[in-house]
């Protein structure tokens, strides 16, 4: 791999982590555009995509309404603006830019796996759509796929099982889809062309029926051939909401989202001596036919009641359709006795899995003397029923540099594997408190009772898994002069050790919990224009599946990991022409206590990091203004080293990866962007597979000219 520019990681973590002190800075620029606007010698002219985070009221980390300034705890929000304007057009795109967070799910399991506070994958960071939590299957979720339909994405880092369940010690995203406009009629459009026969176009529209009745439409499609050699992705996704009133206190919303993904599996590139050969960079070891297909269809009802202005209650039902299949010819290993490349496990799978399920909650607005209070209570239910068919077989060995592909060995056809029916009930509580004018006290608690019933419908082999995790928070927020608050909390929660739905048979006998300490600052400057935050975190997780060393044949839930780190986020509106988003994290993970098995010795990892967790990531992002049609930006994010295994053998290199756009506005609502992405084509890695044999590379250097209009 290439050995990154150590001039690009100082200076783009130095920004970020000095970005405070860039306030002192951005005050005397500030003075001098008041200034100067005063004299009539800079034009009136605003950036768009600057964002007011601290002031923006955010459901992913409480339900209370409360701002992301008055919640105790760390909250972040990537608007439509700013997607539109950096150009992310995946999930894993825009969250790279968050603070914290790194992408490490490859484009065949859809793309979606983060990491986050020393957690990895989609078991540990929970992923919702406008507040419902998707259930993941088989380490893979594949809703939602494009970021067009969205408003906003919402961020919660640090358990937030209080709120959404299981599975969210590392965090929470949710994706908030685009609003229903009732006042105006609102249109967009956009169309763009990029490297490796990239076509994407997107329509998006909005406004009244009646009125007491509106809608809103959108979809997406993309294609691309893609850089390594036969990975054809096509992927589109529909979105159709209706909203109308009932009566003047009582409101009714009709959702349905309709997706689809087919992709012509790339499943990584072989380590060659411990490394990647740059020969072998764009050569895909899958088969001719490979493929995966993932397509999700969800419809929704939504009601609120809102009798006073003290009371609302709302209502949600919900039913998902998800279905997956699975063609591949996945592990590549290298083989340096013949100096071939061994393919293995030709893997054949149809899964098939509905969610159904509600969610009621009731908000009263209280008093406590003259002290405003809140308190939330709310009874959530799911029922997921999940069934795979597989096949499998052996594989083929190849030259590493001139093979023929082959085509998939379908054998007798694919048979009934595994079933499971989970049910999942929840009572939950939240509350927020303002002791005094300064001071305000959240709390939270979850009972939950989840019943899962498992079937190996080859042996025959049931299994009952019952879990009833208890989980709570609490924090204290206190303000200071008006513009900054600091802030404390404890948070416990609990994840699976895997998918939920899709547990083994045997070894997850119970929940792993998570607890986690936070303190933290956020300050808002000068009107608004400056504001940052700083979180300090230690989270720790137990239950891990471990090898006991006194008898080796046994594994038991005895493992412990650990976490802690720093995170800044600094957002600088430092003209009227330039804006600046920056961010920082540095994270220390370790196992603390696990033991794994190799051949007949037990084998103790502890110190050593989890797999694809990074050590440290930052992003910076700017824009300029450099008229009323041409505006100019670009952005760097920086991903630390990892390891593709728990031995800590196999190092993945860390990355920056640079892009760049200029666009032209001929008119108010029309632009056109030309975009590079990798500006200096750097050879990064988004996930290892096979044990860290093998590694999925990032996209090399791109080139993309959109077209978007909006009336």
């Amino acid at each position: 791999m290439r050995q990154l520019k150590p001039w690009m990681t100082s200076i783009l973590l130095s920004s970020a982590l000095m970005g405070p002190a860039a306030i002192v800075q951005a005050q005397a620029v500030t003075a001098a555009e008041e200034s100067g606007r005063g004299s009539g010698t800079i034009d009136e002219m605003i950036v768009t995509g600057a964002a007011q985070p601290l002031r923006t009221t955010r459901g992913v980390g409480s339900r209370l309404g409360l701002t992301t300034f008055e919640t105790p705890a760390s909250v972040h929000l990537i608007d439509r603006e700013q997607i539109d304007i950096r150009g992310d057009h995946s999930t894993s795109e825009a969250m790279a830019r968050a603070p914290g967070f790194a992408p490490v799910g490859m484009q065949a399991f859809a793309g979606s796996a983060l990491s986050a506070r020393g957690f990895s994958g989609n078991a540990s960071i929970g992923q919702l759509y406008d507040g419902n939590r998707l259930f993941v299957s088989g380490g893979a979720m594949s809703f939602p796929i494009d970021t067009w339909g969205f408003q906003r994405v919402e961020v919660l880092s640090g358990p937030a099982s209080v709120l959404h369940g299981s599975g969210t010690v590392g965090g929470a995203v949710n994706y908030v889809p685009r609003s229903i406009e009732r006042s105006n009629f609102a249109h967009e459009a956009m169309v763009a062309l990029g490297s490796w026969d990239t076509r994407r176009v997107g329509l998006a529209t909005t406004g009244p029926l009646a009125d007491n009745a509106a809608f809103r439409l959108n979809g997406v499609f993309n294609d691309t051939s893609g850089y390594v050699e036969r990975n054809d992705n096509e992927r589109w996704a529909v979105s159709a909401g209706l909203e109308f009133d009932l009566s003047p206190n009582l409101t009714a919303w009709l959702l349905h989202d309709s997706a689809k993904i087919s992709d012509q599996a790339y499943f990584g590139t072989p380590l060659i001596d411990g490394r990647i050969d740059p020969s072998t960079r764009r050569l895909n070891y899958n088969v001719e036919d490979a493929g995966t297909t993932f397509r999700n269809d969800w419809s929704r009802l939504r009601l609120r009641w809102q009798p006073t202005e003290s009371i609302e209650s709302s209502h949600e039902f919900y039913y998902l359709d998800t279905a997956r299949n699975f063609r591949n010819l996945e592990f590549y290993t290298h083989n340096p006795d013949t100096g071939l490349i061994d393919r293995r496990f030709n893997f054949a799978t149809d899964i098939d899995q509905t969610q159904k399920g509600t969610r009621h909650d009731v908000r009263l607005d209280l008093g406590l003397g003259v002290q405003p209070a809140s308190l939330l209570i709310g009874f959530e239910y799911n029922e997921v029923d999940y069934g795979t068919a597989t096949f499998a077989a052996g594989g083929t060995s190849v030259d590493p540099f001139d093979f023929e592909p082959g085509v998939f060995d379908s054998g007798p056809g694919v048979t009934p594997a595994l079933a499971t029916d989970t049910r999942q009930y929840a009572l939950f509580a939240e509350t927020a408190m303002d002791l005094t004018d300064t001071f305000k006290l959240l709390g939270g608690l979850r009972v939950e009772q989840i019943d899962i019933d498992r079937i190996d419908r080859r042996s025959g082999l049931q299994v009952d898994l019952d879990f009833s995790p208890v989980t709570w928070r609490v924090g204290a927020l206190r303000v200071l002069g008006g513009n900054t608050s600091i802030y404390g909390q404890y948070v416990v929660g609990n994840d699976a050790g895997g998918s939920l739905i899709s547990l083994p048979a045997v070894g997850a006998e119970n929940l792993q919990t998570g607890r986690q300490i936070e303190i933290g600052i956020k300050q808002a400057l000068l009107d608004d224009r400056i504001q940052w935050t700083a979180a300090l975190y230690r989270i720790t997780r137990n239950n891990l599946l471990s090898r006991d060393p006194a008898n080796p044949e046994l594994a038991q839930q005895i493992g412990k990991q650990s976490s802690q780190g720093l995170e800044i986020s600094v957002d600088l509106s430092i003209t009227q022409r330039l804006h600046v988003d920056l961010n920082a994290a540095l994270i220390r993970a370790k196992f603390d206590d696990f033991n794994e098995r190799i051949g007949t010795e037990i084998i103790s990892r502890k110190g050593n990091r989890p797999v694809n967790v990074p050590e440290r990531t930052a992003n910076l992002y700017a824009q300029y203004a450099l008229s009323h049609a041409w505006r100019v930006g670009g952005g760097a994010r920086y991903v630390g080293r990892r390891f593709s295994d728990t031995a800590n053998a196999r190092r993945i290199p860390s990355y920056v990866l640079a892009d760049a756009f200029v666009a032209f506005s001929w008119r108010e609502g029309a632009e056109l962007t030309a975009r590079v992405r990798n500006l200096f084509d750097e050879r990064w890695v988004v996930q290892p597979y096979n044990s860290g044999f093998q590694w999925a590379l990032g996209d090399p250097r791109s080139y993309e000219l959109a077209l978007r209009l909006s009336f």
